[in-house]
Protein backbone atom coordinates (compact mmCIF):
# COMPACT_ATOMS: atom_id res chain seq x y z
CA UNK A 1 0.00 0.00 0.00
CA UNK A 2 1.48 3.61 -1.04
CA UNK A 3 2.11 5.73 1.96
CA UNK A 4 2.75 9.24 2.03
CA UNK A 5 6.07 10.09 3.68
CA UNK A 6 7.17 13.81 3.67
CA UNK A 7 11.15 15.24 3.37
CA UNK A 8 10.39 16.40 7.07
CA UNK A 9 7.97 16.55 10.16
CA UNK A 10 8.35 18.86 13.16
CA UNK A 11 7.21 16.97 16.17
CA UNK A 12 6.29 18.93 19.50
CA UNK A 13 4.36 16.81 22.09
CA UNK A 14 1.50 18.43 24.56
CA UNK A 15 3.96 19.33 26.85
CA UNK A 16 6.36 20.98 24.65
CA UNK A 17 3.96 23.11 23.35
CA UNK A 18 2.50 23.93 26.74
CA UNK A 19 6.46 24.92 27.70
CA UNK A 20 6.94 27.47 24.90
CA UNK A 21 3.39 28.51 25.08
CA UNK A 22 4.06 29.47 28.89
CA UNK A 23 7.06 30.86 27.42
CA UNK A 24 5.56 32.95 25.27
CA UNK A 25 3.16 34.69 27.23
CA UNK A 26 6.18 35.42 29.94
CA UNK A 27 8.44 36.97 27.38
CA UNK A 28 5.33 39.48 26.35
CA UNK A 29 4.96 40.36 29.91
CA UNK A 30 8.36 40.88 30.65
CA UNK A 31 8.44 43.27 27.82
CA UNK A 32 11.96 42.26 26.54
CA UNK A 33 11.09 40.88 22.63
CA UNK A 34 15.08 40.35 22.05
CA UNK A 35 18.07 39.90 23.73
CA UNK A 36 16.94 39.10 27.10
CA UNK A 37 16.96 36.35 29.59
CA UNK A 38 15.71 33.60 27.22
CA UNK A 39 18.25 34.17 24.64
CA UNK A 40 20.92 33.77 27.29
CA UNK A 41 19.96 30.79 28.74
CA UNK A 42 19.65 29.07 25.72
CA UNK A 43 23.52 30.60 25.08
CA UNK A 44 24.10 29.22 28.60
CA UNK A 45 22.61 25.63 28.22
CA UNK A 46 24.28 25.29 24.61
CA UNK A 47 27.50 26.12 25.80
CA UNK A 48 26.98 23.13 28.25
CA UNK A 49 25.96 20.73 25.67
CA UNK A 50 28.75 20.81 23.42
CA UNK A 51 31.67 21.61 26.45
CA UNK A 52 32.65 25.28 25.33
CA UNK A 53 33.37 27.57 27.65
CA UNK A 54 31.24 30.40 25.72
CA UNK A 55 27.91 30.62 23.15
CA UNK A 56 27.09 33.39 21.24
CA UNK A 57 23.21 33.58 19.88
CA UNK A 58 22.92 35.33 16.41
CA UNK A 59 20.15 35.52 13.92
CA UNK A 60 21.71 32.50 11.33
CA UNK A 61 24.26 30.31 10.55
CA UNK A 62 25.82 32.32 8.37
CA UNK A 63 25.63 35.01 10.55
CA UNK A 64 27.43 32.40 13.08
CA UNK A 65 30.28 32.19 10.56
CA UNK A 66 30.45 35.67 9.22
CA UNK A 67 31.26 37.46 12.73
CA UNK A 68 33.79 35.29 13.77
CA UNK A 69 35.82 35.72 10.27
CA UNK A 70 35.29 39.34 10.80
CA UNK A 71 36.54 39.15 14.60
CA UNK A 72 39.96 37.55 13.28
CA UNK A 73 40.30 40.86 10.55
CA UNK A 74 40.30 38.43 7.50
CA UNK A 75 39.69 41.33 5.15
CA UNK A 76 41.93 40.83 2.11
CA UNK A 77 43.35 37.80 3.02
CA UNK A 78 42.45 34.23 1.86
CA UNK A 79 40.54 31.21 3.59
CA UNK A 80 40.61 27.54 2.62
CA UNK A 81 36.63 25.82 2.12
CA UNK A 82 35.65 23.06 0.65
CA UNK A 83 33.84 23.00 -2.47
CA UNK A 84 30.86 20.27 -1.36
CA UNK A 85 29.34 22.83 1.16
CA UNK A 86 26.18 24.99 1.42
CA UNK A 87 27.10 28.43 -0.08
CA UNK A 88 26.69 30.21 3.33
CA UNK A 89 30.20 29.21 3.85
CA UNK A 90 32.46 30.85 1.29
CA UNK A 91 29.71 33.87 1.07
CA UNK A 92 30.43 34.06 4.88
CA UNK A 93 33.82 34.11 4.33
CA UNK A 94 33.49 36.85 1.38
CA UNK A 95 31.15 39.36 3.38
CA UNK A 96 33.86 39.25 5.87
CA UNK A 97 36.47 40.47 3.10
CA UNK A 98 37.99 37.50 2.68
CA UNK A 99 38.92 35.34 -0.74
CA UNK A 100 38.41 32.31 -0.89
CA UNK A 101 40.33 29.14 -2.16
CA UNK A 102 38.50 26.16 -2.79
CA UNK A 103 39.44 22.80 -1.81
CA UNK A 104 38.22 18.90 -3.03
CA UNK A 105 36.86 16.99 -0.67
CA UNK A 106 37.38 12.74 0.66
CA UNK A 107 35.47 10.98 -1.26
CA UNK A 108 34.01 8.75 2.61
CA UNK A 109 34.24 11.55 4.39
CA UNK A 110 32.92 14.71 2.34
CA UNK A 111 35.01 17.05 4.56
CA UNK A 112 38.34 18.44 3.40
CA UNK A 113 40.90 16.36 1.97
CA UNK A 114 44.17 17.12 3.93
CA UNK A 115 46.58 16.30 1.01
CA UNK A 116 44.61 19.30 -1.15
CA UNK A 117 44.69 21.51 2.06
CA UNK A 118 48.15 21.48 1.35
CA UNK A 119 48.97 22.53 -1.47
CA UNK A 120 46.19 25.33 -1.69
CA UNK A 121 47.91 27.52 1.38
CA UNK A 122 49.00 30.71 0.12
CA UNK A 123 51.02 33.10 1.89
CA UNK A 124 47.97 34.88 2.45
CA UNK A 125 45.80 32.14 3.85
CA UNK A 126 44.90 32.86 7.32
CA UNK A 127 42.42 30.05 8.18
CA UNK A 128 40.39 26.86 6.82
CA UNK A 129 36.62 26.25 7.61
CA UNK A 130 36.15 22.37 7.57
CA UNK A 131 32.40 21.37 7.49
CA UNK A 132 31.00 18.42 9.11
CA UNK A 133 28.71 17.53 6.68
CA UNK A 134 25.77 16.08 7.35
CA UNK A 135 26.51 15.55 10.82
CA UNK A 136 29.59 13.35 10.08
CA UNK A 137 33.20 15.06 11.42
CA UNK A 138 36.34 14.18 9.66
CA UNK A 139 37.93 11.09 10.75
CA UNK A 140 41.43 12.94 9.24
CA UNK A 141 40.82 15.51 11.87
CA UNK A 142 43.88 15.41 13.59
CA UNK A 143 45.61 15.52 10.53
CA UNK A 144 43.64 18.72 9.35
CA UNK A 145 44.68 20.44 12.69
CA UNK A 146 48.29 19.44 12.56
CA UNK A 147 48.27 21.49 9.13
CA UNK A 148 47.09 24.05 10.56
CA UNK A 149 48.56 24.54 13.51
CA UNK A 150 51.99 24.06 11.28
CA UNK A 151 50.98 26.86 8.72
CA UNK A 152 49.61 29.17 11.59
CA UNK A 153 46.05 28.82 10.10
CA UNK A 154 42.92 29.15 12.40
CA UNK A 155 40.29 26.69 12.34
CA UNK A 156 36.33 27.75 12.08
CA UNK A 157 34.27 24.67 12.34
CA UNK A 158 31.02 25.12 9.88
CA UNK A 159 29.19 23.03 12.40
CA UNK A 160 26.04 23.72 11.14
CA UNK A 161 24.89 20.24 10.30
CA UNK A 162 26.34 18.75 13.70
CA UNK A 163 24.87 19.31 16.51
CA UNK A 164 25.80 16.52 19.22
CA UNK A 165 28.29 14.79 16.73
CA UNK A 166 31.41 14.00 18.44
CA UNK A 167 34.70 12.53 17.61
CA UNK A 168 36.55 10.55 20.27
CA UNK A 169 33.96 11.77 22.52
CA UNK A 170 34.91 15.43 21.60
CA UNK A 171 31.74 17.52 20.47
CA UNK A 172 31.52 19.56 17.46
CA UNK A 173 31.88 22.94 18.04
CA UNK A 174 34.54 22.63 20.54
CA UNK A 175 37.29 21.18 18.14
CA UNK A 176 38.04 24.71 16.51
CA UNK A 177 39.06 28.62 17.35
CA UNK A 178 35.19 28.80 17.08
CA UNK A 179 32.67 26.76 15.24
CA UNK A 180 29.18 27.88 13.74
CA UNK A 181 25.69 26.42 14.49
CA UNK A 182 22.79 26.91 12.50
CA UNK A 183 19.14 26.63 13.89
CA UNK A 184 16.97 26.79 10.17
CA UNK A 185 13.96 24.44 10.64
CA UNK A 186 15.48 21.75 8.86
CA UNK A 187 18.42 21.25 11.04
CA UNK A 188 19.42 18.67 14.14
CA UNK A 189 18.13 21.17 16.41
CA UNK A 190 15.69 24.22 15.32
CA UNK A 191 14.46 27.68 16.54
CA UNK A 192 12.81 28.57 12.66
CA UNK A 193 15.52 31.13 11.66
CA UNK A 194 18.95 31.18 14.03
CA UNK A 195 22.53 30.41 14.65
CA UNK A 196 25.09 29.96 17.36
CA UNK A 197 29.12 30.57 17.70
CA UNK A 198 30.94 28.75 20.42
CA UNK A 199 34.13 29.21 21.56
CA UNK A 200 36.79 28.53 24.83
CA UNK A 201 38.37 31.98 23.52
CA UNK A 202 37.35 35.18 26.11
CA UNK A 203 38.59 37.53 23.80
CA UNK A 204 37.08 36.57 20.58
CA UNK A 205 33.80 36.17 22.80
CA UNK A 206 33.84 39.39 23.70
CA UNK A 207 34.27 40.66 20.23
CA UNK A 208 32.04 38.40 19.10
CA UNK A 209 29.27 39.98 21.27
CA UNK A 210 30.46 43.58 20.03
CA UNK A 211 30.14 42.65 16.50
CA UNK A 212 26.68 41.01 17.01
CA UNK A 213 25.19 44.35 18.74
CA UNK A 214 26.36 47.09 15.93
CA UNK A 215 29.46 46.91 17.03
CA UNK A 216 28.90 48.21 21.00
CA UNK A 217 31.06 47.31 23.18
CA UNK A 218 27.65 47.78 26.35
CA UNK A 219 24.59 47.68 23.81
CA UNK A 220 23.14 50.22 26.82
CA UNK A 221 24.95 52.89 24.62
CA UNK A 222 25.41 54.08 21.00
CA UNK A 223 29.24 54.05 21.52
CA UNK A 224 29.90 51.78 18.20
CA UNK A 225 34.07 50.23 18.70
CA UNK A 226 33.85 47.89 15.59
CA UNK A 227 32.35 47.47 12.37
CA UNK A 228 29.00 45.47 13.67
CA UNK A 229 25.64 44.86 12.28
CA UNK A 230 22.38 43.39 13.99
CA UNK A 231 23.10 39.87 13.73
CA UNK A 232 20.60 39.61 17.32
CA UNK A 233 18.24 36.57 17.94
CA UNK A 234 14.99 37.09 19.25
CA UNK A 235 13.53 35.88 22.84
CA UNK A 236 10.84 33.83 21.13
CA UNK A 237 13.88 31.85 18.82
CA UNK A 238 15.78 31.91 22.68
CA UNK A 239 12.78 30.35 23.83
CA UNK A 240 12.69 27.70 21.06
CA UNK A 241 16.05 27.07 21.28
CA UNK A 242 15.76 26.50 25.44
CA UNK A 243 13.36 23.45 24.57
CA UNK A 244 15.38 21.89 21.87
CA UNK A 245 18.63 21.72 23.69
CA UNK A 246 16.89 20.60 26.75
CA UNK A 247 15.91 17.37 24.22
CA UNK A 248 19.53 17.23 21.64
CA UNK A 249 20.10 14.01 24.11
CA UNK A 250 16.95 12.13 23.01
CA UNK A 251 16.94 13.91 19.24
CA UNK A 252 20.30 12.57 18.75
CA UNK A 253 20.06 8.92 20.10
CA UNK A 254 16.76 9.14 17.81
CA UNK A 255 18.63 9.97 15.03
CA UNK A 256 21.43 7.30 15.70
CA UNK A 257 18.31 4.57 16.19
CA UNK A 258 16.97 5.50 12.52
CA UNK A 259 20.21 5.51 11.02
CA UNK A 260 21.17 1.82 12.57
CA UNK A 261 18.06 0.34 10.80
CA UNK A 262 18.85 1.96 7.50
CA UNK A 263 22.80 0.55 7.87
CA UNK A 264 21.05 -2.95 9.10
CA UNK A 265 18.33 -2.89 5.93
CA UNK A 266 20.29 -1.14 3.25
CA UNK A 267 23.83 -3.42 4.01
CA UNK A 268 25.14 -5.53 1.38
CA UNK A 269 23.03 -4.05 -1.54
CA UNK A 270 25.38 -4.44 -4.84
CA UNK A 271 23.20 -1.43 -6.01
CA UNK A 272 24.51 0.98 -3.51
CA UNK A 273 27.21 1.84 -1.27
CA UNK A 274 26.49 3.29 2.38
CA UNK A 275 28.87 5.81 4.24
CA UNK A 276 31.30 4.23 6.49
CA UNK A 277 31.22 5.87 10.27
CA UNK A 278 34.51 4.66 12.07
CA UNK A 279 34.36 3.74 16.06
CA UNK A 280 35.98 7.01 16.38
CA UNK A 281 32.90 8.99 15.38
CA UNK A 282 29.67 9.64 16.84
CA UNK A 283 27.04 10.90 13.67
CA UNK A 284 24.46 13.25 14.69
CA UNK A 285 22.84 11.81 11.24
CA UNK A 286 21.73 15.50 9.74
CA UNK A 287 21.53 13.02 6.57
CA UNK A 288 21.47 9.80 5.85
CA UNK A 289 23.31 9.61 3.00
CA UNK A 290 23.87 6.80 0.45
CA UNK A 291 25.86 6.37 -3.01
CA UNK A 292 23.98 5.23 -6.39
CA UNK A 293 25.26 4.69 -9.63
CA UNK A 294 26.03 7.89 -11.47
CA UNK A 295 23.06 9.56 -12.83
CA UNK A 296 20.50 7.65 -11.45
CA UNK A 297 19.48 9.83 -8.62
CA UNK A 298 16.92 12.40 -10.24
CA UNK A 299 15.08 8.83 -11.79
CA UNK A 300 15.40 7.45 -8.38
CA UNK A 301 14.25 10.57 -6.79
CA UNK A 302 10.96 10.61 -9.74
CA UNK A 303 10.05 7.29 -8.69
CA UNK A 304 10.05 6.76 -5.14
CA UNK A 305 7.89 9.86 -5.07
CA UNK A 306 5.69 8.80 -7.48
CA UNK A 307 5.31 5.25 -7.27
CA UNK A 308 5.71 5.34 -3.49
CA UNK A 309 4.96 8.48 -2.41
CA UNK A 310 8.60 9.56 -0.56
CA UNK A 311 9.91 12.63 -1.05
CA UNK A 312 13.35 12.57 -0.51
CA UNK A 313 14.87 15.53 0.90
CA UNK A 314 17.95 17.32 -1.25
CA UNK A 315 21.75 16.13 -0.91
CA UNK A 316 24.71 17.92 0.60
CA UNK A 317 25.72 18.84 -1.84
CA UNK A 318 24.46 18.45 -5.67
CA UNK A 319 25.49 21.94 -6.73
CA UNK A 320 29.05 22.23 -5.73
CA UNK A 321 30.16 25.61 -4.74
CA UNK A 322 33.47 26.31 -6.94
CA UNK A 323 31.21 25.54 -9.99
CA UNK A 324 27.62 28.47 -8.91
CA UNK A 325 27.53 30.79 -11.62
CA UNK A 326 27.64 33.93 -9.42
CA UNK A 327 31.11 33.32 -8.93
CA UNK A 328 31.49 33.92 -12.95
CA UNK A 329 30.61 37.36 -12.47
CA UNK A 330 32.24 38.03 -9.17
CA UNK A 331 35.40 36.01 -9.74
CA UNK A 332 37.74 38.37 -7.75
CA UNK A 333 36.01 36.91 -4.65
CA UNK A 334 37.86 33.15 -5.73
CA UNK A 335 41.42 32.51 -5.66
CA UNK A 336 41.94 29.42 -8.12
CA UNK A 337 45.04 27.77 -6.14
CA UNK A 338 46.47 24.10 -7.82
CA UNK A 339 44.37 22.13 -9.90
CA UNK A 340 40.97 22.62 -10.29
CA UNK A 341 39.54 19.47 -10.71
CA UNK A 342 37.67 18.65 -7.49
CA UNK A 343 37.26 14.62 -9.14
CA UNK A 344 35.67 13.22 -5.09
CA UNK A 345 33.38 16.44 -4.95
CA UNK A 346 32.09 15.86 -8.93
CA UNK A 347 31.74 12.22 -7.81
CA UNK A 348 30.22 12.69 -4.48
CA UNK A 349 27.50 15.48 -6.30
CA UNK A 350 26.73 13.12 -8.73
CA UNK A 351 25.88 10.08 -6.74
CA UNK A 352 25.00 10.85 -3.63
CA UNK A 353 21.60 10.18 -2.31
CA UNK A 354 19.45 11.17 0.98
CA UNK A 355 16.84 9.25 2.77
CA UNK A 356 14.13 10.78 5.01
CA UNK A 357 15.75 11.00 8.70
CA UNK A 358 13.75 12.92 11.70
CA UNK A 359 12.22 12.21 14.89
CA UNK A 360 9.09 10.66 14.82
CA UNK A 361 9.84 8.95 11.95
CA UNK A 362 8.74 5.07 12.73
CA UNK A 363 10.52 1.68 12.27
CA UNK A 364 7.58 0.72 10.05
CA UNK A 365 7.86 3.73 7.88
CA UNK A 366 12.11 3.28 7.88
CA UNK A 367 11.69 -0.01 6.49
CA UNK A 368 9.15 1.16 4.14
CA UNK A 369 11.25 3.97 2.89
CA UNK A 370 14.31 1.42 2.52
CA UNK A 371 12.37 -1.30 1.00
CA UNK A 372 10.99 0.96 -1.67
CA UNK A 373 14.56 2.05 -2.62
CA UNK A 374 15.79 -1.83 -3.08
CA UNK A 375 12.82 -2.05 -5.32
CA UNK A 376 13.60 0.84 -7.69
CA UNK A 377 17.26 0.16 -7.41
CA UNK A 378 16.63 -3.53 -8.99
CA UNK A 379 14.35 -1.84 -11.43
CA UNK A 380 16.64 0.64 -12.59
CA UNK A 381 19.32 -2.30 -13.11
Amino acid sequence: MKKKIPLLRLNYSKSEKNFISSGVKEILSSGFLTMSKKVEHFEDLFAKYVKTKYAVAVNSGTSALEIPLRALNVEGKSIIIPTNTFMATPLAAIHAGAKVIFSDVLENDLSINPKELEKKIMKDTVGVIPVHIGGFISPKWKEIKKICDLNNLFIIEDAAHAHGAQINNKFAGSLGLAAAFSFYPTKILTTGEGGMITTNNRNLYKKFLTLREHGKKNPSFNIHTELGYNWRLPEISGLLGIQQVKKANSIVKERRKIAALYDELLKNNSNLKLQKIPKIIKSSYYKYIVFVKSNLRDKIKKKMSQNYGIFLPGEVYSNLCHSQPVFKKNNKHVVKKGNQLFTNAKMIADRQLCLPLYPGLKNKETKYIANSLIKVLKDLE
